[in-house]
């Protein structure tokens, strides 16, 4: 049938907005009518007591105590301000931090806190000024210079960075951390050479894994194997099994075409449980993007893949990596079996459990797709997504009846949610269904329930349409309604053969025949049934040699439509003319 188609790091603070208004500090009084005197410290033991347990109403009760008992207590304003943060008051926050340090301007935290409120509403350069003045006060706090260095990174001051970081290397000496971070400089800057050279130096004295592995990537990238093979082995040296540099192995044999010694070295790495699955899945999944490569060695990565699964059973970046990789490979068994067990390890995530069902809907096992979207709707009866795909699997497994009830649960939902998109679908779909059991009067109706929901759907507009001209009745409705559709969509093959076939039977066959030529050159020659209709209009037309031409074509697409019958019956009533 044509012209149907079925409808189926900084800190919290970054988070903040600045809310611009004008803020007074509080001036509330707290009613305490308790006999006992409870003098400040009790109202700051309280305050605590409270902003620890996050009842921060209660806290701001106490604090407010405090300034009322004691206007120049520091501490309260602190607190107050981080209360006013946390409902994301802004300027609260920054006007009270702002009194706290103007009682006490040595305190590290009030400092460090109006740092971060600077940073979060883009105040780059008072935030540097703020870690520049508490370097001065606290010169060995390492804390302060990263959070300096970060900010002249930020601002694309590369010298005043590596100031500072030298500074942490004088009062702790070097470490990775600093060694990595002066690595960037080097990077951002593009001076490799400088980095490269920089990096020996550093690590004679350190002895990092990770820096001999980098330098041994750096190597890579200048296509100097030998000195890279060089120093992965030392970052194995120092550290055995250390993932990076064996990546950085293998993947200097796999370049080379050194493919015994590359499976040879990275299948125990995708044995041993002691390197993250998601480095793994990482690294398989651009080796999985070389086609001429995996076409040439299925076999050894059908058992990597095996490998890391059977190590990481309960990860799930290796399950889908492993699955995905299996189903296009033709070995869809294996696919289903993982997907499977990740739906059965984890049976309450309705995100794994789609994947799954997806997986059966890829494969059309309409069977296993219905019961296993029963399983899931068990557990989730209200998932829309469960209830769409059994739907699918009802339909295509020939049970309309039991697929049309499945819709109506999602139009049940669907109405209690107000969600008008599923809503549509379900009217469309229980529409589809209906036409396929014969009630088009229910088709109907549902088609019409569609349309005001969104009155320009094509898909409902087209299948409305063409049923009505399959009856041959309110065919000036069907007309207006299919000339929506190609006025949307005028290259879509489907819409333009239904507002043909309806001009065909309204008798305006020239019209006719221009759109079913325009469908042609948009895929329509891949349809039996717009290639039958393009015949009937030519047969209508007279032109019968092209006409008999399109039915051997629609024919050969699709023998069960009866075109060959119907074609020699033509043939039969042409000559029977010509002969009277």
């Amino acid at each position: 049938m044509t012209g149907y188609r079925f409808s189926l790091r900084l800190t919290i603070f970054a988070l903040l907005l600045l809310l611009g208004s004008t803020v007074a500090f509080p001036q509330t009084v707290i009613r305490d009518n308790s006999p006992i005197k409870k003098d400040k410290e009790y109202y700051v033991t309280e305050g605590m007591r409270f902003f620890n347990l996050k009842e921060n109403d209660r806290a701001k009760e106490a604090f407010l105590k405090v300034i009322e008992l004691d206007p120049e207590n520091d501490a309260a304003y602190y607190y107050l301000s981080n209360i006013s943060l946390d409902s994301n008051d802004i300027v609260s926050g920054e006007m009270l931090l702002q009194k706290a340090i103007e009682i006490d301007s040595t305190n590290y935290w009030y400092q460090s806190l109006m740092a971060r409120i600077c940073l979060s509403t883009n105040r780059a350069k008072e935030a540097i000024a703020i870690y520049e003045k508490l370097i001065g006060q606290y010169p060995k706090k390492t804390e302060i210079y990263y959070n300096l260095a970060n900010l002249y990174v930020a601002e694309e001051d590369i010298d005043k960075s590596r100031e500072v970081l030298d500074k942490i290397e004088k009062i702790g000496g070097v470490t990775e951390s600093i060694v990595m971070a002066k690595f960037n400089l080097f990077r951002m800057s593009h001076d490799m050479e400088g980095a490269l050279n920089y990096l020996q130096r550093a690590n004679r004295e350190l002895g990092s894994p990770r820096v001999e592995a980098v330098i041994g990537d750096l190597y890579t990238d200048r296509y100097n194997d030998s000195l890279a093979i060089v120093h992965y082995n030392k970052a194995l040296e120092l550290e055995p099994g250390y993932a990076p540099a064996i990546y950085g192995v293998v993947e200097i044999h796999r370049r080379k075409g050194n493919y015994k010694e590359f499976f040879s070295t990275i299948t125990p790495l995708m044995a041993n449980p002691q390197v993250i699955p998601q480095m793994k899945s990482e690294y398989l999944g651009q080796l999985l993007q070389l086609q001429h490569f995996v076409q040439k060695n299925r076999f050894q990565l059908d058992t990597l893949m095996d490998t890391f699964v059977a190590t990481h059973p309960a990860d799930t970046s290796a399950g889908y990596l492993a699955s995905a990789y299996f189903a296009q490979t033709g070995e869809e068994n294996k696919a289903n079996a993982i997907l499977k067990d990740m739906a059965e390890r984890y049976p309450e995530s309705p995100t794994i459990r789609t994947q799954y069902l997806s997986y059966l809907y890829y494969r059309e096992d309409w069977e296993s797709l219905a019961k296993e979207a029963e399983k899931s709707l068990a557990k989730e009866p209200d998932n829309k997504d469960f209830i769409q795909l059994l739907g699918i699997a009802q339909f295509q497994s020939d049970r309309n009846s039991e697929a049309i009830e499945t819709y109506r649960k999602l139009e049940e939902i669907a109405l209690r949610d107000k969600d008008t998109a599923n809503l549509l679908t379900a009217y469309s779909v229980i529409g589809d269904l209906s036409h396929e059991t014969g009630n088009n009067k229910q088709a109907y109706a549902y088609y019409k329930k569609a349309l005001k929901v969104n009155p320009g759907y094509n898909p409902v507009l087209n299948n409305y349409a063409y049923f009505l001209a399959l009856e041959n009745k309110s065919l000036k409705q069907a007309y207006n309604m299919s000339l929506k559709t190609i006025e949307s969509e005028p290259d879509n093959p489907t819409y333009l053969d239904t507002f043909a076939w309806i001009l065909f039977l309204m008798e305006k066959p020239v019209e006719a025949k221009t759109h079913l030529k325009h469908a042609m050159l948009y895929g329509g020659k891949e349809s039996a049934a717009i290639l039958d209709h393009y015949a009937e209009v030519l047969y209508a037309l007279k032109e019968y040699d092209l006409a008999f031409i399109y039915w051997d074509q629609a024919d050969a697409k699709d023998p069960s439509l009866g075109i060959k019958e119907k074609s020699a019956a033509r043939k039969r009533e042409l000559k029977a003319k010509s002969t009277k």
